[in-house]
């Protein structure tokens, strides 16, 4: 099939398998060299470049899904120069002022720097950091970088490795289309690849023989309130659901969630679906799905069937959809007065995995102040998310007092059977649980 894209204003006809990385586009055939490979995995952040003016990981981006779009890369920063073959504006301040040393992550750094200042936000060091926090720097120290966003501001005013597998994939235009391929052959769904992109190395886990490129279903979009239930489809990105008001005022949880999961660059990429699909224990929105009783519709040839998320992940890495099925949306029930938290805990304060992830909502009586309809989710403990029930019942009808936050953590102690992995041991994980619950608690009591 051919692509077609405009990238740093050219444009580029690209017969190539659809599933092929928009890192190996730019490098390997179109010989934009400029975009590093760093980890491959989209934590670096030294393949970032912009499509449609939003920075994206490229390592995570197959081409079939910017097929039309606009890309632009560091090289085409030069494009910005006052004069042909000389630096623009942001390159000469990382020069100026010290931000740029070995050079591998500098361009990642550069476009995420380009699309904050196309923001005229403030310059600010925290909105620069939270801008940039998707880009690691080992060697330069992130001081000198804010300097030189800063610099620029001012201004302003006044990888070689080769995508192993490339796997067939078919992109339908209507949720009708992608009924009739699924009922034809099985194919691993691609929602916005921050995952799936990963695992077509093969190091990870094998890689699917085929793949049904979803980016483009329309039924699958929007954040609408209908019938006491907030609706988000499983496209839903993370940018979105913190964009969203309906989902600041009924899903707090969700949204300070969603903040937490990589930066801009895999917030503009990942969504809510893939996240749920994906069926990693530390999914960071699995938790609150369970807290806020969510509902998964799911939809195939046979029609649509609502799975509620305390049955829809039954094992680990597995959900409870049946090979033709697709997850259509997901609804939350909107109801009045009920309070929300999120909480997590990791190796860094951003672009880290869950060590420990929380989410808890309840209600305080009126007429007590007692807790009512408590719901408290853990992830990162076990093979799936879990309810701690033991510390819900502890808390049920329980009147606001350190006395009951004491019973609620004494049950969680008792109840919950952390895992040992990688990135943390049983002992801490349920040492952290128990101390994120009782923040949790003596801060909402």
């Amino acid at each position: 099939m051919t692509y077609r894209l405009i990238v740093n204003g050219e444009p580029a006809e690209l017969g190539v398998p659809g599933m092929r990385r928009l890192l190996d586009v730019l490098r390997e055939d179109l010989g934009l060299t400029g975009t590093k490979e760093g980890c491959g995995e989209g934590e670096c952040g030294a393949c970032t470049v912009l499509v449609d003016g939003e920075v994206v990981v490229s390592c995570l981006v197959p081409v079939c899904q910017v097929d039309g779009s606009i890309v632009r890369t560091v090289e085409g920063l030069a494009l910005d120069a006052e004069t042909p073959g000389t630096l623009a504006p942001l390159q000469q301040a990382f020069l100026e002022a010290g931000g740029a040393q070995c050079g591998i992550c500098t361009p990642g750094m550069l476009m995420a720097a380009e699309a904050f200042l196309a923001t005229e936000a403030e310059p600010t060091e925290a909105a620069i950091r939270e801008a940039i926090a998707g880009n690691l720097c080992r060697c330069t120290g992130y001081t000198k970088i804010v300097d030189s966003i800063q610099l620029a501001a001012v201004t302003r005013r006044s990888g070689d490795r080769l995508m192993p597998v490339e796997p067939p994939v078919v992109t339908p235009r209507s949720l009708g289309e992608a009924y009739a391929i699924l009922a034809g052959a099985p194919h691993r769904p691609l929602a916005g690849g921050t995952d799936l992109l990963v695992q077509l190395t093969g190091e990870i886990s094998p890689a699917p023989d085929r793949v049904l490129d979803l980016w483009s279903v329309p039924e699958l979009r929007g954040i609408r309130e209908a019938d006491g239930f907030l609706e988000l489809g499983a496209l839903t990105t993370y940018t979105e659901v913190r964009r969203s008001e309906s989902c600041v005022v009924h899903a707090p949880a969700l949204v300070a969630a969603a903040a937490t999961i990589g930066a801009a660059q895999i917030q503009n990429r990942g969504t809510l679906g893939g996240n749920v699909m994906n069926a990693s224990p530390a999914g960071d929105t699995l938790p609150v799905l369970l807290a806020l009783d969510a509902i998964a519709v799911a939809g195939g040839p046979s029609g649509e069937r609502e799975i509620a998320a305390a049955d829809l992940w039954p094992a680990y890495r597995r959900t409870a959809l049946r090979s033709d099925e697709l997850l259509l949306r997901l609804r939350l029930p909107i109801v009045d007065e009920r309070e929300q938290a999120f909480r997590k805990v990791g190796t860094r304060r951003a672009q880290a995995i869950s060590k420990v992830v929380m989410a808890a909502s309840w209600r305080h009586d009126p007429a007590d102040q007692a807790w009512r309809d408590v719901r408290l989710a853990f992830g990162s403990v076990a093979a799936t998310p879990v309810r701690a029930r033991a510390a819900e019942a502890a808390l049920e009808a329980a009147p606001r007092s350190p006395a009951s936050v004491d019973r609620a953590v004494d049950a969680l102690r008792s109840e919950l059977h952390p895992i040992d992995d990688v990135r943390s041991t049983a002992a801490y994980r349920l040492e952290a649980a128990a101390r994120i619950l009782r923040r949790l608690l003596e801060e909402a009591g």
